[in-house]
């Protein structure tokens, strides 16, 4: 009974209205209006609705806001590692290119000195091991790798690989420096060598002195032996090489003309310093053709036999000289 009278009460006061008067401050007349209660509650309840929608809105846009914050942040870290990478990967790259270079050089130079050892000097055990020794070097191919772009699937696999990627450069780079100082040492003592040898054997007086066609011979030897005007022992410092008048005589070697003229006993003569201790004479011309300071190259024309100063007969008298020490001619030649 209690129940329904209060169910009948909250009904009355649902029912009832609630006016709502407005009275302005000046004169005028004032405005009235009567809300129901049930109105007023529904408005109320749907207002408070409607702040808790923006609150869990809000709430809602908050979290995506920070979340999208967070992989801004991380986007950005990997943009600027990624860069990092690229310039890391670009320098290694640039190196390597520089020590490309320096293994081509050494290539360059080994091709050069195989070629003037197969050419043009007899190669010794000690050349040929330096010659081994570069094989390595000479053959050696460097890390080579494609600088690409970072984006797309690229970018993954580059993340993924980069440290392996840089220190296999880094590895690879490494044995570059530690191989190509010691080649090129190698390289500098080779080259120094081949120099030192070509100078030599350009010095060396190993060619037969005269452009003869082969019609000369060995008329006297070198060593002792009858004078044949005293008829008594004495030393020839020389050989004799029995040709024709007016014969090119050639210089064997290298080197600079120290005399040219009369030489009492010799008669036209003409004496070449070659270097590294080697000196030549060329005897008894008939005529002279370089005079005293001047160059001469292996096979240059220098005079043309004949038969001056103490001689029996048209012949080329030829010393070679070794450190002032008179040396048998023949050991150095070979007629041809």
């Amino acid at each position: 009974m209690k129940k329904q009278v209060l169910w009948k009460e909250v009904k009355k006061q649902f029912r009832e209205g609630l006016t709502i008067s407005i009275i302005p401050h000046s004169e005028g007349s004032s405005l009235s209006f009567t809300i129901p209660r049930a109105a007023l509650f529904l408005l109320i309840f749907a207002i408070i609705g409607y702040m808790g929608f923006l609150t869990y809105s809000y709430r809602n846009y908050l979290n995506s806001y920070q979340d999208s914050q967070k992989v801004v942040a991380h986007l950005e870290d990997v943009r600027v590692e990624n860069q990092k990478l690229r310039q890391e990967l670009a320098n290694l790259f640039r190196e390597t290119e520089e020590l490309q270079q320096d293994l081509l050089v050494l290539q360059q130079q080994g091709r050069k000195i195989q070629e003037l050892l197969t050419e043009d000097l007899q190669e010794t055990e000690e050349q040929m091991a330096h010659i081994a020794s570069l094989g390595n070097i000479l053959s050696y191919q460097p890390y080579e790798f494609e600088l690409g772009g970072l984006g797309g699937r690229n970018s993954r696999l580059l993340r993924d690989d980069a440290f392996g990627l840089i220190q296999s450069m880094h590895q690879e780079l490494g044995k570059m420096r530690e191989v190509i100082p010691a080649q090129q040492e190698d390289m500098e003592i080779l080259v120094e060598s081949v120099r030192e040898y070509s100078a030599i054997q350009a010095a060396t007086p190993n060619v037969w002195p005269l452009a003869d066609q082969g019609n000369s011979y060995i008329a006297s030897g070198f060593g002792s032996r009858r004078d044949p005007f005293t008829g008594r022992q004495a030393f020839h410092e020389g050989v004799d090489i029995a040709v024709w008048y007016g014969t090119p005589v050639l210089a064997t070697a290298d080197g600079v003309v120290t005399y040219s003229g009369w030489r009492t006993g010799y008669g036209y003569t003409v004496d070449i310093d070659h270097d590294y201790g080697f000196k030549t004479r060329y005897a008894h011309n008939g005529e002279l053709l370089v005079s005293t300071g001047q160059e001469v190259k292996r096979g240059d024309v220098i005079a043309r036999s004949g038969n001056s100063g103490r001689s029996t007969g048209p012949h080329l008298h030829y010393e070679v000289h070794v450190n002032g020490v008179p040396q048998n001619p023949l050991e150095f030649i070979n007629k041809k």
